[in-house]
């Protein structure tokens, strides 16, 4: 083991003695204590010892993993918690520092960039966010009371955010109700198996539509921003991100012949084909088996593992969310990402989600809003490159980044009659409006609350 000059040397003098404990605890139990090597790194603001076991020279290995040796294991190592690896092989992660600690409850931010979806914050207080083209499919599992359906509220809400067009599956009527009248659902919320069925092939349905789209316009697109930049180009109409969430998915895949039944070949299919398109499908499980999902699981790009039960641990593991089987009941909304690790999402107060169901105010950020109503202020609604990089305080680079983004979500047309400039949209102008009656509206309530 090489000293990394940037760790503490007390930390490299420890991991040397718990390689020596480690040796020492195998052959106690007949194990072969082969190590092929052992890194300290830091990571999150934690020094990490990982152990590397040598399986070419063990061969069976089963005995390494046990849930009862990580805890005789840790016993032995005077409480320092002992892990396995999410990656191949057989890694032990020992924590030399504390474990740090996360806050148990996160409300979702408001400063979201537009284009971009946060899932949870990570121990170092970092918030996990990506791309929406990025996400890919996403699976949630977690028992009831985890955390798992206020995480995929979180998702539809900040999908509502961005104007991509939702398609939900809600058997229980608990998890989406307040969106029921929103006007970017594509299509009404199934409320049963055979609607959420029905929900899929129209999902599949919209993506014969977009390839027939792609196939027809030069260029030849492979994926819906490269479409979108195309269709901008020409002034044709650009296509909406979609996104389509089952939540409580098990008892949906039990009822439509489980992994075998056309439900799961169809999101499978959904799953190799939609991605190119902008769809992207989320579901939520408690039980999530090969026999239950079938091919389903191997479409997905992400998993998040909630609670879950002991039964269930392997499973967890296999999917890349080891431990999740011992997150605290007491712990809502904590979760292990596959890609990330442990973090905690987002919790969603009432009152956010029902101003999500009841308005598409939200869609139009602070700092669109002010650019777009100085635009409108000055009299012909013109948003060119120039006006853009003065009034937003941003490079030309960034202007035309944000005008192709506007275009795509239907804030700004070009207009053939005004020098083919981008414009203000009704759409954009309706908002607007809304938002100051809301705003008058309020004013009002406060100073008639006041005088009271």
């Amino acid at each position: 083991m090489t000293e990394p000059t940037q760790i503490n040397h007390r930390y490299f003098l420890e991991a040397e003695q718990i390689a020596k404990t480690l040796s020492a605890s195998f052959e106690r139990r007949n194990l072969k204590p082969f190590f092929t090597n052992l890194f300290l790194v830091q990571d999150l603001g934690m020094t990490i010892l990982i152990v590397v076991l040598d399986t070419t020279r063990i061969g069976d290995h089963s005995q390494y993993i046990q849930d009862e040796l990580l805890h005789q294991l840790k016993t032995e190592l005077g409480g320092r918690s002992v892990y396995l690896s999410n990656t191949t092989g057989v890694r032990f992660v020992i924590l030399l520092t504390a474990l740090p600690k996360l806050p148990r409850s996160i409300e979702l931010p408001r400063d979201i960039p537009q284009g971009m979806v946060s899932l949870g914050m990570r121990f170092n207080g970092q918030l996990i966010s990506m791309r929406w083209s990025d996400l890919g499919h996403l699976l949630i599992v977690g028992m009831t009371g985890s955390g798992k359906s206020s995480m995929m509220r979180s998702l539809a809400i900040q999908a509502t955010r961005n104007g991509i067009q939702l398609m939900l599956a809600d058997i229980d009527g608990t998890t989406f109700a307040m969106l029921a009248e929103h006007p970017l659902l594509f299509a009404p919320i199934a409320a049963s198996p055979q609607e959420a069925l029905d929900l899929i092939l129209k999902a599949l349905a919209e993506c014969d539509r977009r390839a027939a789209l792609y196939k027809s316009t030069p260029g030849f697109p492979e994926n819906m921003d490269e479409y979108n930049a195309l269709a901008v180009k020409a002034g044709k109409e650009p296509l909406t991100r979609i996104l389509v969430m089952l939540d409580e998915s098990s008892s949906v895949f039990k009822a439509m012949g489980g992994g075998s039944g056309e439900l799961a070949g169809r999101i499978a299919e959904l799953g190799w084909r939609g991605r190119k398109f902008g769809i992207h499908f989320i579901f939520g499980a408690q039980e999530f088996t090969k026999d239950l999902v079938g091919a389903v699981r191997e479409q997905v790009n992400m998993s998040i593992a909630f609670r879950v039960k002991p039964t269930s641990a392997q499973i967890a593991k296999a999917i890349g969310c080891t431990n999740a089987h011992r997150i605290p009941a007491d712990r809502p909304g904590f979760a292990i990402v596959d890609r990330f690790g442990p973090m905690q999402s987002y919790f969603v107060p009432k009152r956010l989600l029902l101003s999500a169901g009841s308005s598409t105010l939200d869609a139009l950020p602070e700092f669109e809003r002010s650019l777009f109503s100085r635009a409108m202020e000055s009299g012909d609604g013109k948003l060119t490159l120039n006006n853009i990089a003065e009034w937003g305080s941003v490079s030309q680079h960034q202007a035309r980044k944000l005008q192709s983004i506007w275009a795509i979500r239907g804030w700004i047309a070009k207009e053939g009659n005004r020098d083919n400039s981008f414009c203000i949209t009704a759409k954009t102008q309706g908002l607007l409006s809304n938002r100051q009656t809301t705003q008058t509206a309020s004013n009002r309530t406060n100073r008639s609350q006041t005088q009271n």
